[in-house]
C-alpha cells in the first residue's frame, strides 16, 4: 500500500541463486552471453499462467555491483510460445525476468527466470551476488518468495569464484547464515572471529567487519573496543562518513542542524572521499525543512526550502504532501496546506499525463503506473484539505480521480476521503450506491459506514435494522474474507521470547501459554504501523475484558539513544493503551523472520503461531474483521480441526 511518506528505495547489490535445469520452459541464447550482448529468448509460461488466454506481459531486470536497470519486453506469440530479444549493458553480471498475466506472476514454481552474465567463460564478478539478491529481496517484483537457502547457495558460489568478495560481503552473509542455522549461529561467529584476527586486521574493512561480528555475538564491550581501535588506525577513513551523516540526522537542535549541513556540502565539494553523497544531498536537505515542521515553524519551514534552493518538483511535491496531510489532520493553517497540496497536485497530475524520461530502475510500464498513483495519492490530500475548508465541490473532482478513476474503488483510505465530501454535495441515492460498493467490496471503512448510517437514519427515521443492513453488505466479502483467512492458515511453533514492557515489567510468551496472543510489530518511524494504531485500539478495546486474548506491541528497528523515551512518547501522546514491548537489539523480530512493518502474528493457546499479516492496507474496518476472525479461528479447537 502507498503510503503518506514516500520511502527512497535504495537497490541493494547483493542477491541469490537458481539452477539452468531449473528453467525448462525459458531458453535463450547465446548460451554464455558476456555483458552488453543482445539475448534472445524463447519462454512457455508455467505455473500460475500455465495454459492462460490472457495476454503475457514481460520485463527484464538488470543488476551490476552499484546499478541497476528495468525495462519492458517487447514479445511475440507463435504456438503457446513467446520470443523476445534484450540488450544487457556492460555494467551489468545478472538479468533476472517477470511475467505477467491478468495480474499474476509466473515464478517458476519459485525458483525465478534469470540470466546470468559471463566473462572470461565463467559467471561474471558478482553475477552470483546478484542471484543471491534476486532469493533475499529482489524476488519479491517477480512473485518469488524469500529463499534463504538458495542465497546462501548463491553466496558460496560467489565466494569460490571471487574469495577476495568475502571480505565485502562478509556481514551480509554472516547475517543471513546466522538467521538460517540459528542453533549453530555462535559459532559460525566465533570462528569467522577467529578466522579474521589469525589473518590479520590489516585495512580499514578489517576493522569494520570484525566490528560488525562482535555485533552479531553480542559481544559490545568488543565491538566498542575494536571501532576505537579502527578509529585511532584510520583517522580519515570511511567510517567518517557514516558516522557524520548519522549525527546530522539524529540531530534534534535546527541551528547546529544546519551547520552540520553547511560542512557536508563543503565536503561533498572538496573532498575526494565524499563526493559520492553528492547524489543524496537533496535527502539530506530537506531534513531541515522537516525539522521545522516538527515544530510547527511554517515560515522558516518555507524560508528554509528557498535558503537550500531545494528546486527538484519531484521532491518538494513530495514533501509538500506530507506536510498538507498533516496539517490538515488538525485543521492547522489550512490556507498554506492548500497552497502547498495544490503544488503537488498539480506536478503529480501533469507527471501522470506527461511521464517523461523513467528512471533506470522503473521499465516504462512501471513508471506510468507510479506516476498514476503518486498523482493519485496527492489528489486524496487535496480533497481532504478542501474537506477541511469547507469547499467541497472544489475538492470532490480530486477525491473521485483518486478514489474512483485511478483506484477504481480499492484503495479505503481514498474511499473515505471520496465519502466525506460525496456526502456533503452529491445526490444520496448516487453516493449511497457508491459507498455501499465499498462496503461490498470490502474496501470500506468505519467514516464510510458512518456516512451511511447518516442516510439510514435519514430514510427510516431510525437507526433500527442499520446493522443488519450492513452485514448483508458485507456477507459477500466476509465469505471471501474467511476463504481467504482458511488458506493462509498456518501452524508453526512460535519463537519464544521474554522482553520488558514501557513500565519495566517482564513479559514472558512461554507464561502466556493458554491465551491467543496477537503480537503486533512496529516502530515509530513506520507510517502504515502508525495508521493502523486507531484499528488495533478497537481490536484492545473490544477484548479488553476477554482473559484468553492478549494484545503486545513490540517496538523494533528503531534508532538513535531514546528508544524506549521516543515510544512512550508517542504511546502517551496518542492515549492508546497498549501493552509495548521493547525490542532494543532487534533480536525478536529477527527470531520470527520479520521482512517488513507492521507485521502481526496471532499465536494460538499451544504456542503455535497461526496468522501472519503483513501491512496495512488503509480501512480499520477489515483490520478489525480480519484480526477478529483470526482470534475465533486460533481461539476454536474445532475450526483448527477442519483446516
Amino acid at each position: 500500500m502507498l503510503t503518506r511518506k514516500f520511502i527512497v528505495a535504495l537497490l541493494l547489490t547483493t542477491t541469490v541463486t537458481v539452477t539452468a535445469t531449473a528453467q525448462k520452459n525459458f531458453t535463450y541464447k547465446p548460451e554464455k552471453p558476456k555483458p552488453g550482448d543482445k539475448i534472445t529468448f524463447t519462454y512457455e509460461p508455467a505455473g500460475d499462467i500455465a495454459n492462460t488466454t490472457k495476454p503475457v506481459e514481460g520485463a527484464f531486470y538488470q543488476l551490476g555491483k552499484r546499478s541497476s536497470k528495468a525495462d519492458d519486453i517487447p514479445m511475440e506469440k507463435k504456438a503457446g510460445k513467446y520470443t523476445g530479444t534484450i540488450a544487457t549493458d556492460t555494467s551489468m553480471s545478472f538479468v533476472y525476468f517477470g511475467f505477467t498475466a491478468d495480474k499474476k506472476f509466473d515464478n517458476n514454481f519459485n525458483e525465478g527466470y534469470y540470466i546470468q552474465l559471463y566473462e572470461n567463460d565463467k559467471p561474471r564478478d558478482g553475477s552470483y551476488m546478484a542471484k543471491a539478491n534476486l532469493y533475499q529481496y529482489a524476488g519479491r517484483k517477480v512473485g518469488i518468495d524469500v529463499n534463504n537457502d538458495k542465497a546462501l547457495e548463491a553466496y558460496d558460489k560467489e565466494f569460490e569464484s571471487f574469495p577476495d568478495n568475502k571480505k565485502i560481503y562478509l556481514y551480509n552473509y554472516l547475517s543471513l547464515l546466522t538467521q538460517v542455522k540459528k542453533d549453530d549461529a555462535q559459532k559460525i561467529v566465533q570462528k569467522e572471529i577467529e578466522s579474521l584476527l589469525k589473518a590479520g586486521l590489516k585495512e580499514e574493512i578489517d576493522y569494520s567487519n570484525l566490528e560488525n561480528l562482535y555485533r552479531l555475538a553480542k559481544l559490545p564491550e568488543q565491538q566498542k573496543f575494536v571501532i576505537g581501535i579502527k578509529k585511532e588506525k584510520f583517522p580519515n577513513g570511511g567510517w567518517i562518513i557514516s558516522e557524520t551523516l548519522q549525527k546530522y540526522s539524529q540531530e534534534k537542535d535546527i541551528d547546529k542542524k544546519k551547520a552540520m549541513l553547511n560542512d557536508i556540502i563543503a565536503k561533498t565539494e572538496t573532498d575526494e572521499m565524499w563526493k559520492g553523497i553528492k547524489q543524496n544531498l537533496g535527502y539530506y536537505k530537506t531534513q531541515i525543512p522537516d525539522a521545522y515542521l516538527a515544530k510547527k515553524d511554517y515560515v522558516n519551514f518555507k524560508k528554509s526550502i528557498e535558503e537550500l534552493n531545494i528546486t527538484e518538483k519531484a521532491q518538494l511535491a513530495s514533501l509538500y504532501n506530507n506536510t498538507a496531510w498533516e496539517m490538515q489532520k488538525t485543521n492547522e493553517n489550512l490556507v498554506l496546506a492548500e497552497e502547498l497540496s495544490r503544488f503537488a497536485t498539480t506536478y503529480a497530475k501533469d507527471s501522470w499525463q506527461n511521464p517523461g524520461k523513467k528512471p533506470d530502475y522503473f521499465t516504462q510500464k512501471q513508471w506510468a503506473e507510479n506516476n498514476k498513483y503518486t498523482y493519485a495519492l496527492y489528489a486524496d490530500t487535496y480533497g481532504m484539505v478542501m474537506y477541511r475548508m469547507g469547499e467541497y465541490k472544489k475538492g470532490l473532482p480530486y477525491a473521485k480521480d483518486a478514489a474512483i478513476v485511478v483506484n477504481k474503488g480499492k484503495d479505503p483510505e481514498q474511499n473515505n476521503t471520496y465519502a466525506l465530501i460525496a456526502e456533503k454535495i452529491l445526490p444520496k441515492k448516487q453516493y449511497v450506491k457508491e459507498l455501499e460498493q465499498f462496503v461490498k467490496d470490502g474496501k470500506s471503512t468505519s467514516e464510510i459506514k458512518d456516512v451511511l448510517k447518516r442516510a439510514y437514519i435519514k430514510d427510516k427515521k431510525s437507526e433500527a435494522g442499520f446493522d443488519e443492513y450492513i452485514t448483508a453488505l458485507q456477507k459477500e466479502a466476509t465469505i471471501k474474507m474467511l476463504e481467504e483467512l482458511r488458506k493462509s492458515m498456518i501452524n508453526e511453533k512460535a519463537p519464544v521470547f521474554a522482553l520488558v514492557d514501557l513500565n519495566g515489567k517482564r513479559i514472558d510468551l512461554g507464561e502466556l501459554k493458554g491465551k491467543v496472543v496477537i503480537v503486533d510489530f512496529w516502530a515509530t518511524w513506520c507510517g502504515p504501523c502508525k495508521a493502523s494504531f486507531p484499528g488495533m485500539q478497537k481490536m484492545v478495546n473490544k477484548y479488553k475484558d476477554d482473559p484468553n486474548v492478549k494484545f503486545v506491541f513490540i517496538d523494533t528497528w528503531e534508532k538513535g539513544d531514546e528508544k524506549q523515551k521516543n515510544a512512550a512518547e508517542f504511546i502517551a501522546n496518542n492515549k492508546y493503551t497498549f501493552q509495548v514491548l521493547m525490542d532494543n537489539d532487534d533480536k525478536v523480530v529477527a527470531e520470527f523472520k520479520v521482512e517488513g512493518i507492521p507485521t502481526k502474528f496471532v499465536i494460538d493457546k499451544n504456542g503455535m503461531v497461526r496468522f501472519k499479516s503483513v501491512g496495512f492496507n488503509g480501512s480499520d474496518d477489515k483490520l478489525v474483521a480480519e484480526l477478529t476472525a483470526m482470534i475465533e479461528m486460533a481461539s476454536a479447537e474445532t475450526t483448527l480441526k477442519a483446516f
